[in-house]
Order: C-alpha cells, then structure tokens, then sequence
C-alpha cells in the first residue's frame, strides 16, 4: 500500500462551499463548547463561594469527559446509519434548543441545570464528533483529506484558544451578567446550524448495526476488526495517545508554573494557550507536509521530538523564555503529530464503519485523558515528584511510545527514515518495476539503505542460530521470520502471496545468489527480481544492484 505517494481518484463534484460550511458549524460548535463550560465554572464560584472551586472545576471536568465514554460507540452507529449531514443538521438545532435552556437556568441560578446542561452540550458534541470527520472523506476529494483534516484540527485549537480569552472577556464587559452572555453562545450556535445547511448532502450509510448498552464489547470487535486493515489499529491508538499528552501537559502545566517558575495559576494557563497556539499552527503545517499523500512517518517522527521536548521543559524548567519556547514547539510538533493519524483512520477505515472506527479513537482518546489524570495523580502524589520532573518521566514515556509506533508501522516507517536520512544512492535508478529485492544475509545497514527504494515494504528474513537481528523487527507485523531449512523458491512463493498491498518486498535467504546459477523453475513468474549487496569502501558503503529475470 503505497501511503506515500499521491492517489489517483475520480473528480468528485463537490460544492467548494461545502467544508467551509462544516469548519465553520465544527468551529463554532468547540467555541460553544469552551465558552459555556467556563461560564458554568464562573458561575458556580460565584452562586457557591470561591472556598468551593476545586470541586466544581473537577466535577465540571468529569461531566463534560463522561458523554464522550458513554456514547461514542452509539455515535459511530449513527454515523454509520444515517444521512451525517441530516445528523449535523439536527445536532446544530439541540445545540440552540440546550443554549435556549441555560437561559432560563443562569436567570433561576439553578447549580443542578447548570451541571445538566453541560453534560447535554457534552452529549452532544460527542454524537457530533463521528459524523464532522467521518463526513469529510464525502465532501473532500480523497487527495485532500489530510489538508482538511489540518484546517479541522487547527480551528478546533483555534476554538479552545478564542473561547478560554472570550469566556473571561465576556464575563466582566457584561459585568457577570451571565444571562448575557449565555445569549451570545445561543448566537454562535444560531450561526452554526445556518452553517449547516451548506454542507453537501450526504446518503444514508447501509450499516445494520444496533446501539448496544454494553458499549465496551462494541469496542473490542472494532478493535479487532480494524487489524484486517493494514496499519489501522496502530494509528487508532497513536490518535488516542496524542488525547494522552496533550491532557497531561494541560493538567500539569498550571503546577509547573507555580513551582518552577513562581508564577500564578492564571499564568499557567496561559502557557497552555502558548501550546495550543502551537498546535493549531503545526496542524496547518501539517497539511502542507502532507500534500503528495499521507505519511504516518511524519507522526513517528514528531513523536522523537516531541518527547525530548518533555526532557528540555524539565532541563530548563527554572527558565523563562526558554519554558515559552519549548512550549510553543511542543504544540507545533503535536499539531504535526496528529493530522496524519486522523486522515489516516479516515482514508483507509472501511466506508461502512468508518464511524463507528471514529467513535472507537474518540473513545480510546477519552480513556487517555483519564490516565492522564491519574499519571499525574501519581507522579504527584504517590511519587512525589515535582512538575517539572513529571514532565521528565512523560517524556520518557512518549520516547517508549513512539518507538512502539515505529516498530508496528515500519513498513512505511522504515522507508521514510530512511529516505529522510538520504540513504538512496543515486546510482539506482528505474527500480519502480522490481517488486523482490534477494539479498543473501540480514545486516541492519543493508536493510536500512536498501528501505530507501521505497515508500513502504515487506521484510522476510531466514532465522538462522547465533543471528543478531534488532529488537524492533520481531514486533514489526511487516517483517516474516522464515525457517532455517527453507529454499529460496518457496521463501519466493511466500513472499509472493503477501505483496498484494505493499510495494515491495527484500528477502534475505543464504543462498539468495545462486540464482544466478540456478534458475527458479518453480516459479511460473516472468518477473524481474533485483539481487542487493553491500560494497564497502574507504569512506563509505555503497549499495550495488544487479537484475535478474524469473
């Protein structure tokens, strides 16, 4: 399956209207989202007392994570069900008829509905999380998927970063007049379901899937489901460990910034906003990256970076300027992290339960934020650790976690690295037609050069006693361990069979260059092979090609 390289599809006949309606009504729908739960939080501390703010900051937070675990899975259903544009619509009228009843909750000050409708509003972006992404892959062409999936991600930051600032700026221009400013979310949701409207109309989805109470099993079997796909359960959970650290470094920030940098709480916030800021230009960034087709290197990549970001923020934690810049890098290298991930799931999960495949990242993303809060729960309280030094130990685990994500996605991984290093001698040229690269021995420096001919591949390797082969390969699900005794006809056979979605295939076999001797008779193929080896020079290895026909 050649992910990096740009696929060619039909035209579709899509309006040029039509994403920017769905931006537009996902964006204000987040902005929503983030004004309301702040004035609910503002609200509360004002009707209860300012002694009772940890615990409506913590319940608020829990209310608005629960919907997302209850029904994602009944989301996806949906999604895959229905019309998503006649969902969207719909979900864009309960957003005015839920802003409608703040109204009346903010004039009685009633604790109760205000908790209540925040959990309805959290309900109801959680049923439109399935449908605004599952949607894009029919409004976009397949080509642009990742760029939408950049300006999403960016506006969704965007959202959070707008709403943090607008939510305290309405509160005092009114002058706590929340029943005021309830009534400019209702207008921003006014515009959103008007917005609506102009997304192209979509058909219902042929799925005869039921909405089950037991949600959990329904995400088991599309876990499991998603690995007759190639690389997709991998990139289900690298989308849920972006929910992960993002959630630790927002938590965690506000402690950091008191400790190590003897700021205020308040300050504290605002360097999250510094990172989300980053993140919605890394997204945008993102998009221009992913021009020419995805590359879920890219993802593997800012994962390196991004947990030695985590090491700098504790190395340089009792520094200022130093803490803003790293910060800012860590939302851009995030922003970069994720997009590729999501267009990925997007792409390649099957049409018939894509959103039920969304649901499940949404669901899994939501379980990374509460294991956010209870890492930093234990680092904090049972470890005893610092701020600064949590930050340390997830960077260790990003570290862990990215090299987990390279290994499972090394087929295109391994390419790219490769490729990124400036591996591919100039010297080979017009291998496109090759599918099997022979090569007698496995050595780690031949693979990695010869990975540099393509965009993604298989690797067979005959295991032979006292061999050291690299701890990364036996996880790898791209890379076959072949027995000791078996002939280079049958390893072809093999090798054969499994290239029907990648592009090529190097297969390492002891007797590999006797075929120059010995013809494969076996093979009914009238291919052409190539037979790789390793010069080495004075300065430098060289790799050598010579073809061979079947």
């Amino acid at each position: 399956m050649p992910f990096f390289k740009k696929t060619q599809i039909e035209n579709l006949r899509v309006k040029p209207s039509s994403f920017f309606c769905l931006n537009t009504a996902q964006f204000l729908g987040a902005l929503n989202d983030c004004i309301y739960k702040l004035l609910t939080i503002f609200f509360l501390i004002s009707v209860l007392g300012a002694e009772k703010s940890n615990t409506i900051l913590s319940a608020a937070g829990a209310i608005y994570v629960v919907p997302f675990l209850l029904f994602s899975v009944a989301a996806g259903v949906l999604a895959d069900k229905f019309s998503k544009q006649k969902i969207i619509i719909v979900l864009k009228g309960a957003e005015i008829v839920i802003l409608l009843f703040a109204l009346f909750v903010f004039q009685l000050k009633n604790v109760w509905g205000c908790y209540a409708l925040l959990f309805l509003l959290a309900t109801h972006s959680a049923i439109l999380g399935p449908c605004k992404y599952g949607i894009i892959p029919e409004v976009v062409k397949k080509e642009k998927i990742a760029k939408a999936n950049s300006i999403i991600t960016s506006f969704t930051y965007l959202s959070i970063i707008i709403g943090t600032f607008f939510a305290s700026f309405l509160t005092e221009i009114t002058n706590y007049n929340y029943l005021l400013s309830a009534s400019v979310c209702l207008a921003f949701a006014l515009c959103g379901f008007i917005a609506s409207f102009g997304i192209n109309k979509t058909n219902s989805g042929k799925s005869v899937k039921k909405i089950r109470v037991f949600f959990v099993r329904e995400i088991i079997q599309t876990i499991l489901g998603s690995r007759k796909i190639a690389l997709l359960t991998p990139c289900l959970f690298g989308s849920a460990f972006f929910l992960f650290i993002g959630a630790f470094t927002q938590l965690n920030i506000i402690p950091f910034a008191i400790q190590a940098l003897q700021l205020s709480e308040y300050a504290g916030g605002y360097l999250f906003l510094l990172c989300a800021i980053g993140i919605a230009g890394g997204a945008l960034l993102a998009g221009k990256i992913l021009k020419k087709g995805i590359s879920l290197g890219v993802s593997c990549l800012t994962g390196f970076v991004i947990s030695i970001l985590f090491c700098l923020l504790w190395l340089f934690s009792s520094f200022l300027i130093p803490t803003i810049t790293i910060i800012i890098l860590l939302g851009i290298t995030g922003g970069i992290f994720i997009v590729p991930f999501d267009s990925f799931i997007q792409i390649y999960s099957s049409p018939k339960k894509r959103g039920q495949t969304i649901a499940t990242a949404n669901f899994l993303g939501f379980c990374g934020i509460l294991i956010a809060s209870f890492c930093l729960y234990f680092f904090g309280n049972i470890l005893k650790l610092s701020a600064a030094t949590g930050f340390l130990y997830m960077g260790l685990i990003t570290f862990l976690c990215a090299l987990f994500l390279t290994a499972r996605l090394l087929a295109t991984t391994l390419p790219f690295f490769s490729q990124l290093l400036k591996t591919k001698k100039t010297s080979l040229k017009n291998v496109e037609n090759i599918q099997i690269f022979i090569i007698k021995d496995f050595r780690w420096a031949l693979l990695w050069k010869a990975a540099a001919l393509s965009f993604s591949c298989l690797i067979f390797i005959q295991k032979r006693k006292n061999q050291s082969i690299p701890f990364l390969l036996y996880i790898a699900p791209n890379v076959s361990f072949l027995p000791e005794d078996i002939s280079l006809e049958d390893a072809m056979i093999h090798a054969k069979k499994m290239l029907k979605k990648e592009e090529k295939a190097y297969l390492f076999h002891e007797a590999a260059f006797s075929i120059k001797q010995k013809p494969l008779t076996r093979l009914s193929l009238q291919e052409e092979v190539g037979l790789l080896s390793l010069k080495k020079g004075k300065k430098r290895q060289t790799l050598t090609l010579k073809r061979h026909y079947l």
